[in-house]
């Protein structure tokens, strides 16, 4: 069982921009604050840079002067080493903004928004990340004197080596050639080889249009690649922001409001998705944990040092218990597909951020920024929240979990589990694989409602409370089994039946063919057996002609005559062996028409027995 939700890095915390970090070996938080949290901290009001040891709980004023002094200006957007060993920020001084390097082993403090000779830049300069070795420090800088050239005008991409000195711009093509509209969004490889930015630059790549999108530079070679485009390189048909790189560069997690990314993206609202650099290959970050699309924006992604877990803010309802439309911090495992959410709910006026935030890989730790209104005033209190999500997070081994007889939150993992709350209102995440919730009572003693965000299992009366579930696709009563994989495998199952044989199906049947689904027989491998069945050959006779079992499919399934123009597709397809007669009733069985005419009956759950 992993908690949903750890300890707060410091409660009340009120920060002056939503932006918390973490380093990369999970023990420093750094992040941004109006308030005076140390003795150390005079600045009243300014806004600071702090660095929280989650390990020892001491927290430090990181922004200050070489000697300890107070630093004058407005400090926000901390950046973290590997090591949490290096800082930096940007502080703003009578309304010039410049980028800082921290030391925190020897208190010295550096400008590091200069020229390779020192000079300062000769404008703003913002969005400073480090690298992990803290050798580079990339950031965004309307200034255009740091390079020699710069001559187009743009808030450019500049990489400082802090060892040497050296500076370069990096929104350039491997020519050379200057963007033609401003760049954003920084975001560094862990050795300072990849330097990743958002721009709305039209000529760094052919074919370009006027969206916003996500350019990755090897600063090794000079190569410039378009990230924001699907596995075959086609651009983004929308904006694209807000990338992060694992540490290697090879994965670049982005948020776009693109639909041609990937296959089958209809939800119309900005997802997170992962490009890569290696294969080309572009796959949808923001789904749940068994691939569904979620229905509210998602966005503000990064990404741990192997690619392998994104952390991503999203308004979906992808968990039990959410529900409120609300925004929250998630963690994805594109290995296992494993989904869970990391911030808590709350009232009406509460949301939680992942902007900036970051994720330590080896302990899958993260912090993000939890934003609360006060009502009826136009106030609010930031606090920065620490998570950890624990070692099972995205196992495929199957586990049985049993709660307490109070409220429990469980977060199972990937395999085939089976849960049993006891008392109290739970909070149920099957996780990946089958899983199933066990109820100690009979089934009449309960009410079951599948909701667009999940399962409520209620006891009529008092003793298993109300349970909220997701990702569970059985239950087991003490009298009867309900699957509630309504769009998955038991409701396939259920509308082939009803399509083959024209009737409901019996509860052992429909056992045996939803326990050989979840074993990976196809769809069509059932329907072949359906019709090779006594009840099959009854209905269909034992060599029907195409013209035959085409129309008894429009009855049986469908329940209608045939339109003229569909009957001469599938007949023709028949005829000239594109598909079979197994394949068209299979496909007959999941089409929107039957699916709208069986729902009715499995809106709410299926009854089946169990097969073995």
């Amino acid at each position: 069982m992993l908690p949903n939700i750890s300890s707060a890095v410091q409660n009340g915390v009120s920060a002056t921009d939503i932006g918390a970090r973490i380093s990369a070996n999970g023990r420093y938080a750094a992040f941004s604050s109006n308030q005076s949290l140390v003795p150390a901290d005079t600045s009243l009001n300014d806004g600071d840079i702090y660095l929280y040891d989650l390990q020892l709980k001491q927290l430090k004023l990181a922004s200050t002067n070489s000697d300890g002094s107070t630093l004058a200006g407005v400090k926000l957007s901390a950046s973290l080493s590997a090591d949490g060993g290096t800082l930096s920020f940007q502080n703003t001084v009578n309304g010039n903004a410049s980028i800082m390097v921290k030391n925190m082993s020897t208190g010295a403090l550096s400008t590091a928004s200069t020229t390779s000779t020192g000079a300062a830049a000769n404008g703003q300069s913002y969005n400073a990340v480090l690298s992990g070795d803290a050798h580079y420090v990339a950031f965004i800088s309307k200034a255009t004197n740091l390079v020699a050239g710069d001559t187009n005008g743009r808030d450019d991409v500049f990489v400082k080596d802090l060892l040497t000195g050296a500076v370069v711009n990096a929104s350039t093509t491997a020519a050379g050639v200057q963007a033609d509209a401003p760049s954003g969004d920084t975001a560094m490889s862990s050795d300072g080889r990849t330097v990743v930015f958002t721009t709305f630059a039209t000529n760094l790549a052919a074919g370009d249009d006027s969206y916003a999108d996500i350019y990755a530079k090897n600063l090794n070679t000079g190569a410039l690649t378009r990230v924001s485009t699907d596995s075959n390189g086609v651009g983004a048909n929308g904006s694209s922001d807000n990338a992060a790189v694992s540490a290697d560069g090879r994965y670049v997690v982005f948020s776009s409001q693109a639909d041609n990314l990937v296959w089958r993206d209809t939800n119309g609202v900005r997802d997170v998705f992962r490009k890569d650099l290696l294969t080309g290959e572009t796959i949808r970050v923001s789904v749940s944990t068994e691939g569904q699309q979620g229905l509210g924006e998602s966005s503000n992604a990064s990404i741990s040092d192997n690619g392998r877990y994104v952390l991503f803010e999203s308004k979906a309802d992808f968990t039990a218990g959410d529900g409120d439309g609300r925004t929250d911090v998630f963690i994805k495992d594109l290995e296992t597909g494993a989904l869970t959410r990391l911030s808590s709910g709350g009232d009406a006026n509460h949301y939680n951020y992942a902007s900036n935030a970051a994720l330590a890989s080896a302990s899958l730790d993260a912090v993000f920024v939890h934003y609360q209104m006060v009502a009826n005033t136009t106030a609010d209190q930031r606090t920065v929240t620490h998570t950890k999500v624990g070692a099972g997070f995205g196992s495929l081994a199957g586990e049985t979990i049993t709660g307490g007889a109070g409220v429990d939150v469980i977060n199972a993992n990937q395999g085939r589990d089976r849960i049993t709350g006891l008392g109290g209102d739970d909070i149920i995440d099957g996780g990946g694989g089958v899983d199933t919730a066990v109820y100690a009572g009979n089934r009449d003693a309960y009410t079951v409602a599948i909701t667009t965000s999940g399962t409520l299992v209620t006891s009529v009366a008092a003793g298993d409370g109300k349970d909220a579930l997701a990702n569970v696709e059985r239950l087991h009563f003490a009298n009867a089994d309900v699957a509630l994989d309504i769009n998955g495998h038991a409701g396939q199952a259920y509308r082939l039946y009803q399509a083959a044989f024209d009737r409901a199906p019996d509860l052992p049947g429909l056992g045996f063919w939803i326990n050989a689904r979840d074993a990976g027989v196809s769809m069509e491998s059932i329907a072949h057996d359906f019709l090779v069945s006594d009840e099959g050959k009854s209905l269909y006779g034992v060599n029907p002609s195409n013209a035959e079992v085409l129309t008894r499919f429009y009855a049986n399934t469908l329940h209608r005559a045939p339109d003229a123009a569909g009957y001469a597709f599938w007949l023709d397809a028949l005829n000239n062996n594109i598909v079979s007669q197994t394949s068209v009733l299979a496909q007959f069985s999941d089409s929107p028409e039957n699916q709208a005419q069986v729902i009715g009956a499995i809106q709410n759950g299926i009854n089946y027995t169990p097969y073995g």
